[in-house]
């Protein structure tokens, strides 16, 4: 399933809510829509999601039009330009095909006539879409790691699998920092960024892929990091666009970008999930964790994000204080336990020390191999996200459904690090 992203101009007709009703009945993908009323929020938008489609709707003003046009041109040059016109709407002096043909001067260059239909609307994403998926190989792929309660290690995951996926691709591996008000990444690889997210924040007019490189802070494993601003109150200015822009940009420029979390589902985070293609929800094996837990993937149900995208970490995995064991786990939680990191003394020496654990590790450590069987996982993601979601899909959770409770007494899976 593809996640491309559409920008709607409406006239405040409706067109918003046929395009959402439509969407929801497309097969084999999952638009991300933004809808804007107001010509400069049109062209912002378009600046800071570079959608692959606009959707112009057409009116009486066609001066107004011509300058949707050249705008969204210039803002997103790689966007297509579909003009929407009603029938009944059209100016006195217009029938469908002179509108059409005054359009397509104008630079408009494909048309959806209203009511909006779900065949229409997917075949025309289906034809102007297709090359930017064979484009998508090209693309870094985004890997979200997070988890709605803070100290579970999630940060720590993804310090280790971005410097172990950047000690085999030096310098094309991204680890941004979008724990916007406690990041802790730069620290767990002892480095002291001049430059964090505020700069590009500061510089997000004239922000482009080589700036964001410029931006990068480099660890000596080879990893570019965009460290989280020191202040956390500078934070409080970014929006979501912004960090979609970041990572839009960040896929273009690296073949890996890892991405850890703030420990919400806020606006923020939802933008970097519409433009990840996995995301890693990070637990504990302890009770009051995996109730929260639960709750956070009813979260990611409601805002659409597939379930064929989501991964289990299981983290610092333990039963010698009687902490449920994998399989437990995964009935109480309803999902297949992806993967699994045994607690280890070393890592959190690691975390505390600013060396990442992965790098000094032997390769008989269980975690070490944990971590580097992540980023082989990751290495070997399929090219386009409709292959991943055909893999992936076929996963059986029927017999996870089994036990709705969860037994902290039993020790079913042995043994810690």
């Amino acid at each position: 399933m593809s996640n491309p992203q559409v920008l709607i101009h409406c006239l405040g007709t409706g067109l918003e809510d046929e395009v959402r009703a439509a969407v929801k009945s497309l097969s084999d993908m999952r638009p991300v829509l933004h809808v804007r009323e107001d010509l400069r929020g049109t062209i912002a938008d378009a600046r800071d999601y570079q959608p692959g489609v606009i959707l112009l709707e057409i009116g009486n003003d066609f001066e107004l039009l011509k300058t949707l046009v050249d705008e969204s041109i210039a803002a997103a040059p790689d966007a297509i330009i579909v003009g929407v016109y009603s029938a009944d709407r059209l100016p006195d002096s217009h029938n469908e095909s002179a509108t059409m043909m005054r359009a397509l001067r104008l630079g408009v260059e494909d048309f959806i006539r209203r009511p909006v239909a779900v065949t229409e609307l997917q075949q025309i994403l289906q034809r102007h879409l297709a090359p930017r998926r064979r484009h998508r190989a090209q693309t870094g792929r985004t890997i979200a790691f997070c988890s709605n309660k803070g100290g579970v290690g999630k940060s720590t995951a993804a310090v280790n699998v971005a410097t172990e996926l950047a000690s085999r691709h030096p310098g094309r591996v991204a680890l941004i920092d979008a724990s916007l008000q406690m990041g802790v990444c730069a620290a767990q690889l002892n480095l002291r960024p001049e430059i964090t997210l505020t700069d590009a924040w500061q510089q997000r007019e004239r922000l482009d892929e080589r700036l964001l490189e410029e931006l990068m802070t480099h660890h000596e494993s080879g990893l570019h990091v965009l460290a989280a601003p020191t202040n956390a109150i500078e934070a409080t200015e970014f929006d979501d666009a912004f960090l979609s822009r970041v990572l839009l940009l960040a896929r273009r420029a690296y073949d890996y970008v890892i991405v850890d979390t703030f420990p919400l589902l806020d606006r923020s985070v939802m933008a970097i999930l519409d433009l990840s293609d996995r995301a890693i929800v990070v637990v504990e094996n302890v009770v009051p964790t995996l109730q929260t837990v639960r709750g956070y993937f009813d979260l990611l149900a409601e805002v659409e994000f597939p379930e064929a995208q989501q991964k289990v970490l299981l983290n610092r995995y333990t039963t010698r204080s009687g902490g449920p064991g994998v399989s437990e786990v995964a009935r109480y939680l309803d999902r297949e336990i992806d993967y699994v990191l045994p607690f280890d003394r070393s890592i959190l020496l690691a975390a505390n020390t600013g060396k990442p654990f992965v790098s000094s590790a032997s390769r008989w450590n269980r975690s070490a191999k944990a971590i580097r069987n992540m980023a082989d996982e990751i290495e070997t993601l399929a090219t386009s996200p409709e292959e991943a979601s055909a893999g992936e899909q076929g996963t059986n959770h029927s017999q996870l459904r089994s036990s709705p409770r969860l037994s902290v007494a039993g020790n079913l899976e042995g043994g810690s690090a």
